[in-house]
């Protein structure tokens, strides 16, 4: 036989291809299986608390200073995640009157006085779980509620009390 009919007999190449097909189809087994491992949608880096409030307040200003001292303080909830508060815009009365038990976009709300819970049914329940901010706002009246609805569970209610124990305590002057 022939020098050049050995080499292109098949035999040499012939053991190469399987090893190659092998190897090859190792690799894309062990890249489907290990990309499989790993979470497609990466979890949410912050949790952002919907604050209603009257952005023409007495105590408006104040309030806006103090939501940039919480976020100041690079607040977290328990898992790690940062709160960041973001206020509603819109006029305070509607936005007050559409308020009810299955109302979710709404994490916080708070109110420039007891009264203005009149505006809506679910709120005049939730009135008296609300908690007093005035000792956190300057100018205020004697009584501001602050006020989670009962819908808001888990890492927004948590991000929202975190919150709300910051507008308790009397700010650093």
């Amino acid at each position: 036989m022939p020098l050049g009919e050995v080499a292109c007999s098949g035999y040499d190449v012939g053991m190469a291809q399987p090893f190659k097909f092998a190897v090859a189809l190792f690799l894309l087994l062990q890249f489907i299986l290990l990309g499989g491992c790993q979470s497609r949608k990466p979890k949410p880096t912050v949790v952002v608390v919907h604050l209603l409030r009257d952005l023409r307040s007495v105590y408006g200003s104040e309030l806006d200073r103090r939501i940039l001292d919480f976020e100041g303080s690079n607040p977290r909830v328990k898992s790690g995640q940062h709160i960041v508060i973001e206020s509603d815009t819109g006029e305070y009365k509607d936005m007050l009157q559409r308020q009810n038990d299955s109302t979710d976009n709404i994490d916080l709300i708070i109110l420039d006085a007891p009264d203005d819970a009149q505006a809506s049914p679910s709120l005049e329940l939730a009135l008296p779980q609300a908690t007093n901010v005035c000792t956190g706002l300057k100018a205020c009246p004697a009584n501001i509620p602050a006020i989670i609805p009962s819908q808001i569970t888990g890492k927004r209610r948590e991000a929202a009390q975190v919150f709300v124990a910051f507008l308790q305590k009397t700010p650093a002057p």
